[in-house]
């Protein structure tokens, strides 16, 4: 016969375990609820890409191209040097939902920490929408980089970015945005508008109309001589002005082109570091650019008038692009910033020579400015940048 008294206790232990076995059910079933949510989140949406590389542009009748190899082999070389950058400097930040670009390395008491700018940023949100279709995962790798950008503010305005960070701070400054990096970033958004319809995560028109609006406020306070602020980026500017405040925006346009009008005869890079020798090299890109996407009489002429610096670059600047010293832009980035501009004068020679040299070389430092745009001017010189309005 039972002890009476186990009876109770045998039904406690059946109870207790059947609790037991409920609250884990529970727990599971809100684990796997949990699971779903996050794997949900990080799906990411296909979006068609309207332009996928290799896109190409339709280039003025004057605009030469390199004669070396075929089309087909030459956006493989393209294809393959963006590989190269996406490993060497892409990286994630610490929750992986944005992605930020590899700069330097900065010193901070007891740690190293990895720095970027606005300006790198800019430029890599520009490659994905160029390599978008030939890159499945350039869409995704776009928000991530905006986020980043929206991420990380300016400390006079929030809807631009600061020009300088390290992400891996937990309450890094905000400094003052960088107006150049700015246009970038605007006309990339305008590009993604129009290389994917919209966003996953963003609503791109919306975003673009505050940061259009913050970055006019500040391009009004810089006087063209400032050249340190003052880049001359006529297809971004023509861009922002066909959308809103265009009186605006073509006055800009206008005094900043004067002001590099006066400069660009016989010019050539001093290699000293200066902020003048930066907005020389940048400006060179853009007037190049210009020339190959305005096609308008006044850039076709204006890049003529760089002849001097265009040759004097690729004379003197290849063999000494390892021997980079101090700071200022490197000899790579001073290189990249004239090849549009060597398409517009009338030399295949002078094309095949910049193509060549932008090509093959192979950066044993990291260059995450000048290796940028390097890639840009790569696939410039192949037609690969297109125009908002094809």
């Amino acid at each position: 016969m039972e002890n009476p008294i186990e009876i109770p206790y045998l039904l406690k232990l059946i109870g207790s375990v059947f609790l037991a076995l409920v609250l884990l059910g529970i727990a599971l079933i809100l684990i796997k609820k949990t699971k779903d949510k996050r794997e949900q989140n990080t799906i990411v949406k296909s979006r068609e890409t309207l332009k996928p590389f290799p896109q190409t542009a339709t280039l003025p009748k004057n605009a030469l191209t390199p004669s070396q190899g075929t089309i087909e082999e030459r956006t493989q070389t393209i294809r393959e040097h963006y590989r190269a950058w996406l490993e060497r400097y892409i990286l994630p930040t610490y929750d992986a939902r944005a992605a930020f670009v590899r700069v330097g390395v900065e010193r901070k008491r007891l740690r190293y920490q990895v720095s970027t700018t606005s300006l790198a940023q800019s430029f890599a949100m520009m490659q994905s929408v160029l390599m978008s279709g030939d890159d499945l995962t350039a869409p995704e790798r776009f928000e991530r980089l905006l986020s980043f950008a929206i991420a990380y503010p300016s400390n006079h305005d929030e809807n631009l970015s600061t020009w300088y960070t390290l992400p891996d701070m937990s309450a890094p400054a905000r400094l003052e945005a960088d107006p150049h990096a700015e246009s970038w970033i605007a006309y990339s958004l305008l590009m993604a508008k129009k290389q994917w319809a919209e966003g996953n995560n963003f609503d791109y028109e919306r975003v673009l109309d505050y940061r259009l609006s913050s970055l006019l406020t500040l391009q009004k306070d810089i006087d063209p001589s400032e050249h340190k602020r003052a880049i001359y980026t006529p297809v971004f500017f023509d861009a922002f002005a066909k959308r809103k405040n265009g009186e605006a925006w073509c006055g800009i346009a206008r005094d900043m082109r004067a002001e590099l009008a006066e400069h660009v005869k016989d010019a050539k890079f001093a290699l000293d570091g200066s902020a003048e020798e930066a907005w020389l090299a940048f400006s060179a890109w853009q007037v190049g650019l210009a020339g190959l996407i305005l096609q308008d009489d006044t850039h076709l002429n204006l890049a003529t008038r760089f002849e001097s610096l265009v040759y004097d670059a690729i004379k003197t600047l290849p063999t000494i692009l390892d021997k980079d010293e101090g700071d200022g832009l490197s000899r790579l980035r001073l290189l990249a910033s004239c090849a549009p501009l060597a398409m517009l004068q009338n030399d295949q020679a002078l094309v095949d020579k910049y193509w060549q040299v932008l090509s093959t070389y192979d950066a044993r430092e990291r260059d995450t400015i000048g290796e940028s745009l390097r890639l840009l001017s790569l696939m410039a010189m192949n037609g690969n940048v297109w125009r908002l309005e094809e």
